[in-house]
């Protein structure tokens, strides 16, 4: 495992042309401890990552084991546009909205709300672009 990327084991759940669904297991770091059958805290989910593949020499399957990678700094990039600059705008409108406007917790909240659900939403319009930005591959 190469230091600046983060590796999943996952099981091909389906192919379409170049477009690879591989279902992970994503499993909580107390998983490995001998007590976690006494334990409420262990969990594991499983999720689906979306690979999509140029070189189609390869010849994968369904049902085939494989090692997902995908570059770390991804993972910094997605923390920052899901939480990052949420909580900037949140501080700064609320800042200027209570010290400068002079609005009242209520107003402030509101349009707080209206200013997220209008960043998110840009998020949403912008995904095809953030799927290309945040790529996934298939360890050799």
């Amino acid at each position: 495992m190469r230091k600046d990327t983060i590796e999943h084991d996952g099981v091909i759940d389906s192919i379409e042309g170049c477009h690879i669904r591989v279902k992970i297991l994503q499993q909580a770091a107390c998983n490995g401890c001998k007590a976690k059958s006494m334990c409420t805290q262990s969990e594991s989910k499983e999720k689906y990552i979306d690979v999509y593949v140029d070189d189609i020499s390869h010849i994968y399957n369904v049902g085939d084991v494989v090692k997902v990678c995908g570059a770390l700094s991804m993972g910094k990039q997605a923390v920052l546009f899901a939480f990052g600059i949420p909580l900037v705008l949140t501080v700064l409108w609320m800042l200027f909205a209570i010290i400068y406007l002079g609005l009242g917790d209520l107003v402030s909240v509101a349009i707080l709300v209206a200013i997220m659900a209008i960043y998110f939403f840009i998020l949403y319009l912008n995904r095809q672009s953030f799927s290309r930005k945040f790529a996934f591959w298939i360890a050799n």
